[in-house]
């Protein structure tokens, strides 16, 4: 998994995310999404998910784990560029009642 940080000019974050979001890959990224938790200056985080074709619920268990953490500090989380199977888990899970979600410009 490879992971992409791009700075916003108002206290925002982009993060791209290539790869699947399954067990190994979220191993990968916890220790990434973890120290965003931390960050003073960033008030807005948003996940670009459209390099990712499969999330499982290890993805699913760090989305809404960072959501929950974000939120604690008065930050967010949005979720940009769903598509795919990894839509379809998060609409039947409902996540976008709590996170906002933007599907990819060709997603159903």
């Amino acid at each position: 998994m490879q992971i992409e940080r791009i700075e916003q000019s108002n206290d925002s974050l982009l993060i791209l995310i290539h790869g699947d979001m399954d067990a190994q890959g979220c191993s990968e990224l916890q220790p990434e999404l973890d120290e965003l938790v931390n960050v003073e200056s960033l008030t807005d985080i948003t996940l670009n998910l459209g390099q990712v074709d499969f999330l499982d619920s290890s993805g699913i268990g760090a989305i809404v784990f960072l959501f929950k953490r974000l939120k604690a500090n008065g930050k967010t989380l949005a979720l940009t560029h769903v598509h795919g199977q990894p839509l379809e888990i998060i609409n039947l899970l409902r996540i976008n009642s709590a996170i906002s979600v933007e599907t990819a410009p060709n997603a159903s």
